[in-house]
């Protein structure tokens, strides 16, 4: 009976201490386990007409999960290809939303993201590949924000090379605008519904 009893309590105990964790946890994208990747949408920016018929095309931002509490994350957020043009930072899930929600205003401004859970994640090759971002160059049609993220998530995980599960920025050979890619192309893949920063 003592056995049983012993059982019990070591049983509540664990359930008690597995709620408690889960709790503590802010929102799905942090809770997840293996690797997680988010790229963040400042749709109102690039506006290539100043106002005109055109709608802006978007820039986007991006992120990666190291652990179960750090990040890295960043964007290229201008048109030269140069390190001062790109960020890129490390820290928690709070602090890395609250850096993207501060980071602009106006209508440079971020305002929501979208992630999606893999099976497996190389942390150290993705910050490689980000750190290539900032001094490789800046192509609108080949190599810009959206572009430059999908490469980071190639790098973090051999599983986003699949394009139904991170489609291709360039299927026609050109870029397409991150707010197509972000709005049309991301939930057909498989990507989490859109939160407000």
């Amino acid at each position: 009976m003592s056995r049983i009893k012993s059982a019990l309590a070591t049983t509540a105990a664990a359930a008690v201490l597995a709620t408690g964790t889960l709790t503590t946890l802010s929102t799905p994208a942090e809770a997840a386990a293996g690797g997680r990747v988010c790229l963040v949408l400042a749709p109102n920016s690039v506006d290539v007409d100043g106002g005109g018929k055109l709608r802006p095309l978007g820039h986007i931002g991006w992120a990666f999960r190291n652990s179960s509490k750090t990040w890295t994350y960043g964007a290229t957020e201008g048109d030269t290809g140069e390190r001062k043009n790109t960020f890129i930072a490390t820290g928690s899930w709070n602090r890395m939303l609250q850096n993207f929600k501060a980071r602009h205003t106006g209508k440079k401004r971020y305002v929501k993201y979208r992630c999606l859970g893999t099976p497996s994640a190389n942390a150290a090759k993705a910050q490689r590949a980000a750190r290539t971002s900032a001094t490789n160059g800046y192509n609108l049609a080949r190599n810009n924000c959206l572009t430059k993220s999908v490469d980071i998530f190639h790098a973090y995980s051999p599983w986003l090379n699949n394009s139904r599960r991170l489609p291709d920025p360039k299927p026609y050979g050109v870029s397409l605008t991150p707010n197509h890619y972000y709005n049309k192309l991301l939930p057909k893949a498989g990507w989490s519904g859109t939160v407000n920063l």
